[in-house]
């Protein structure tokens, strides 16, 4: 509406500066006429009184509209993966509207020339930032890439379309999308690429060959967001649950919501967890793009937290409820060690600084805002079989012949649970009389 009231404005100044020309002149006009400029004048004085007053109901409203606005995306919580602020959480909306919708377009960019470093440059460190400091055993499982992609984020943005502003690869769960925080049945039943039948949905934004052009072009998390280019499709991928510390290793929750890494952090400066490295380099990592030596291919590390509150599977601040240990491993005494997630993503190098990650717009695909993202959708049996191969300190792959939830009947204590609240799903299982160890 502040179009049509600014042009009634301007309607309304040039009638007023006619009035004033016409009365400056109307010295030597015929008296007869002095009424009708002053009728004139009357005119457009009311003229100007009206806009003005529409004026100042049109700023009534406005700061009405900027205080729900305001109160609405306190409501909705702010989130390390973004989510809009202005709606547009339905699948429908006009394309033309995506600025409207989406904050920080006008601000993309590509990632800055500082922001690759040649690896030969990194000084050895052994790890950096959180996580990654392992003991004991470990069990790893294979979990292809799905076909699927999208610019989602159940997690984080749960029933937000678009509510990442970049895309995403996904591998396990092959039913993911904005909906799935509140279809929990789709999930528990998709398909996975899983060997093992795992169904979590596992996912982290796409690299891409800047070079190259994508299938997301005119389209929300891509180039309407400022991501370009192909996307390059993982060799390998590699997920492997590792031990820590000193003190025994519970298994995973079912239905826990595991995050590293901050897709907002290169504007807050918190929360990053970003480590990159070259294959047969793995005592050097960065938070920079590496350049890798000829023939080495390009890592991304995802080290997720590992100490568990006891009771939460998820929290509104996505990081109360599953904490990182410290630098030696250990978690603090009351917090609960539980299996250690690391992710390996290699790739083959596009040349040069031809590369990087899809980010939100604003974040001009600053390397220090890779994240990754899942929720533990495998079984109880599965989970406790990953812990008692860690404490005894071998090193297990959970295979096909693992796989107890899509053959034959399921007992209870294979069951996924469908409460977010972890002790209500414990006193369900002993009800049904499932035993489980004490916490050291």
């Amino acid at each position: 509406m502040a179009r049509p009231r600014g042009a009634a404005r301007r309607r309304a100044e040039l009638v007023a500066v006619f009035v004033v020309v016409v009365l400056l002149f109307g010295v030597g006009v015929p008296l007869g006429l002095a009424g009708a400029v002053r009728a004139l004048a009357g005119d457009a004085v009311a003229a100007i009184r009206l806009v003005a007053d529409e004026d100042d109901d049109g700023k009534d409203s406005g700061s009405d509209g900027e205080k729900s606005g305001e109160k609405s995306g306190e409501k909705s919580g702010g989130s390390d993966d973004g989510e809009e602020k202005d709606g547009g959480s339905g699948s429908g909306g006009q394309q033309d509207e995506g600025d409207a919708q989406f904050a920080g377009r006008d601000q993309a960019a590509r990632a800055s020339a500082q922001e690759y470093v040649n690896l030969a440059d990194v000084e050895p460190n052994g790890n950096i930032k959180n996580g990654g400091d392992f003991s004991g055993g470990s069990y790893s499982f294979s979990c292809p890439l799905s076909d699927h992609h999208n610019s989602d984020n159940f997690i984080v943005a749960p029933g937000k379309r678009n509510g990442a502003q970049h895309t995403h690869d996904y591998a396990g769960n092959e039913s993911t999308n904005a909906a799935s925080s509140e279809n929990q049945d789709a999930l528990e039943q998709a398909e996975t690429t899983c060997t093992n039948g795992d169904r979590s949905p596992i996912f982290w934004p796409v690299l891409r060959d800047l070079e190259g052009v994508g299938p997301d072009v005119g389209m929300d998390g891509g180039s309407l967001d400022g991501n370009v280019g192909s996307f390059v499709v993982p060799s390998s991928v590699d997920y492997t649950f590792h031990g820590h510390g000193t003190r025994r290793t519970e298994p995973m929750p079912l239905n826990m919501q595991l995050i590293t890494g901050s897709a907002k952090a290169a504007s807050t400066g918190e929360g990053s967890n970003s480590k990159f490295t070259c294959s047969g380099s793995a005592d050097r990592l960065t938070e920079l793009y590496p350049i890798c030596p000829q023939g080495a291919q390009l890592q991304r590390v995802y080290d997720f937290p590992s100490c568990w509150n006891g009771e939460d599977l998820s929290s509104e601040d996505f990081v109360s409820h599953l904490q990182y240990p410290d630098e030696t491993g250990e978690c603090a005494d009351d917090l609960i060690p539980v299996p250690a997630l690391r992710i390996t993503v290699s790739y083959d190098q596009p040349p040069g600084r031809s590369f990087a990650i899809d980010s939100f717009p604003d974040q001009q695909h600053d390397p220090v805002t890779d994240h990754a993202l899942l929720e533990y959708l495998s079984t109880e049996a599965r989970a406790q079989a990953g812990a008692d191969c860690i404490n005894a300190a071998q090193r297990c792959e959970q295979g096909p012949d693992d796989d107890t939830a899509s053959s034959g009947p399921r007992g209870r204590s294979d069951e996924l649970a469908v409460t977010r609240n972890f002790a209500t799903a414990m006193s369900g299982h002993r009800d049904a009389g499932v035993a489980h160890g004490t916490h050291r």
